[in-house]
């Protein structure tokens, strides 16, 4: 009866050992796959981090120089309007002066006969026409053959036909076709965008003077 058994037990304790390898087996492949998929999910996430990572970074970046451009902004226009009222100032004290030059008649002649003067040899014609206000062609009008003739050799017509300044003289060729504007009007006109460089090179001749106009 022994001998019997022994083989089913023999054949049964190798059954046991075999179904035990074999979940073994199948518990092993499952923790594998479960490491696997847990491997597969952390490098998952460690990508979607670095992904959100670098999207907050650039966005970051992005409002960063946003404010910068948007204080650059800013401050170019500070800087023009600074420049603009600057100009604007130095412009009106100009004015004042010329007005104030007016009242003092021998310094205004001195500088009437200054700007004819330096107009004059500039137009490549032997014949001008000559323009000035109403209070300087009455002025000028009985001496001014003699005047113009001190000034140069041209022959210089004065107009009746005054114009609207403050003072100096606007002097064309005989056909017309060629003008040079030596009103204090024109004088200004034409020193403008100087006077616009000089106060634009002022405002930035240093970081710190730049500074000090953005943050007052």
């Amino acid at each position: 009866m022994s001998n019997a058994s022994d083989p089913v037990n023999a054949l049964k304790s190798a059954m046991l050992k075999r179904a035990e390898k074999l979940a073994t087996e199948h518990v092993s492949q499952g923790n594998l796959s479960r490491q696997k998929i847990m491997q597969g999910a952390r490098e998952k996430i460690h990508l979607m981090e670095q992904k959100e990572l670098l999207l907050a970074k650039a966005l970051s970046e992005r409002e960063y120089l946003r404010k910068i451009q948007s204080s650059e902004i800013q401050l170019k226009a500070e800087l023009d309007r600074n420049r603009w009222e600057l100009v604007q100032a130095v412009v009106e004290q100009v004015q004042q002066h010329l007005q104030t030059l007016q009242q003092d008649e021998k310094k205004y002649h001195a500088e009437f006969l200054s700007q004819f003067s330096q107009a004059a040899p500039l137009i490549d014609d032997q014949r001008l026409i000559a323009y000035v206000n109403r209070s300087d062609h009455q002025r000028y009008a009985n001496q001014w053959d003699k005047l113009s003739a001190e000034i140069t050799s041209k022959k210089v017509t004065l107009s009746d036909t005054t114009i609207p300044c403050t003072g100096g003289i606007k002097l064309t060729s005989s056909d017309g076709n060629v003008m040079l504007d030596n009103t204090f009007e024109g004088l200004i006109s034409r020193e403008k965008p100087v006077l616009e460089k000089v106060i634009f090179e002022r405002l930035f001749a240093t970081v710190d003077g730049a500074g000090a106009l953005l943050h007052g």
